[in-house]
């Protein structure tokens, strides 16, 4: 190649450089803009992930809180039942209690009144046999009062 052909071709070659030079510069912004966009994306999949272990840590606490909420329902509950099996027992003790000295107050009244039945028999019969002196004792008297 001769300087005088490439000085004939100047405008070809520089326009040939210019646009190399161009194409070049235009792939050169592009790769930055590409490796600029894989930085974005890595940042993004990165919260991304952040992200998903928050949610993944909110599920697990809340798991955790509704596990813990049912245990102390659950504790609250058995609570409440054995309560009320214990009022249930004090209950029927109580009303055992109470059974047993209606009980002993009944077999008492039932000796009272066996007792007043007795005495009323005794009374009837000595009632009964201070009739029948008092009728021999007015036969008696009327016979004196005849005499």
């Amino acid at each position: 190649m001769d300087v005088g052909n490439l000085l004939d071709n100047w405008g070809v070659v520089t326009s040939v450089v210019g646009g190399a030079v161009a194409v070049l510069l235009y792939f050169v912004k592009n790769w930055r803009a590409v490796e600029e966009l894989k930085v974005a994306y890595q940042k993004q999949e990165q919260q991304a992930a952040a992200l998903a272990v928050k949610v993944d840590d909110y599920h697990i606490s809340a798991v955790a809180r509704e596990g813990k909420l049912r245990e102390e329902m659950k504790l609250q509950a058995e609570q409440v039942r054995n309560e009320g099996l214990q009022q249930r027992a004090e209950l029927r003790r109580e009303m055992t209690d109470l059974v047993l000295k209606l009980t002993e107050r009944l077999a008492h009244i039932d000796k009272t009144m066996a007792l007043v039945e007795e005495r009323t028999k005794v009374l009837t019969e000595a009632s009964k046999e201070q009739d029948s002196r008092n009728q021999w004792a007015d036969r008696i008297l009327a016979r004196l009062d005849e005499k």
